[in-house]
């Protein structure tokens, strides 16, 4: 029987931590289990932490894939660059450099130009040359004055200094802080 029983929980958290099902009830539905058996297991194995670090790490794995398509995207383009610079050198050098070799040049260099546009932005890059270091230290600025924020709020508004405690703590622990940063306590101490 407790084979059965871990068969069936084993399910259920698959169920909900894909987000196959929506609810405890329709899980409990599906697997013939009483719904409030369900959110016991739920509460007791943290599905819902434990679904918040697959998308977190779901979400690093896609920043992770668009910097390395940005990686290989920068190297192709440099290497189309080399060759440009190279010829306008190997002109140069023989002293041919004529008018319509320049216009060739100067037509090539603006389509490479267009071309690199379409690519950053087909893949969600930024035309402006930000790095994806930039781009992250903007998003953990704003998501450390959001926070910030809240917490400010949660102090005005909440009497009960324990209960301000483990909200900020719940917050810092679903948001941490940018590494590197002094984690400050509740009083920005």
């Amino acid at each position: 029987m407790a084979r059965y029983a871990r068969r069936k929980r084993a399910e259920a958290r698959r169920l909900f931590l894909t987000n196959e099902v929506a609810t405890v009830a329709e899980i409990a539905r599906r697997l013939g289990v009483k719904p409030h058996t369900i959110a016991e297991w739920k509460r007791s194995e943290d599905w819902d932490g434990l679904r918040l670090r697959i998308e977190r790490r779901a979400a690093e794995q896609l920043v992770e894939q668009l910097a390395g398509e940005r990686v290989k995207l920068n190297a192709r383009h440099f290497k189309f660059w080399d060759v440009v610079g190279s010829r306008v050198v190997d002109s140069v050098k023989k002293s041919r450099l004529d008018g319509e070799e320049v216009k060739g040049l100067d037509r090539l260099a603006a389509i490479l130009e267009k071309m690199q546009k379409g690519q950053r932005l087909a893949r969600g890059m930024s035309l402006d040359g930000q790095t994806e270091e930039q781009i992250r230290a903007e998003a953990a600025a704003e998501s450390r004055t959001l926070v910030d924020t809240f917490l400010d709020l949660v102090k005005q508004h909440v009497p009960d200094e324990a209960a301000r405690d483990r909200i900020a703590r719940g917050l810092y622990d679903r948001a941490p802080l940018q590494a590197g940063t002094p984690e400050e306590d509740e009083d920005g101490e």
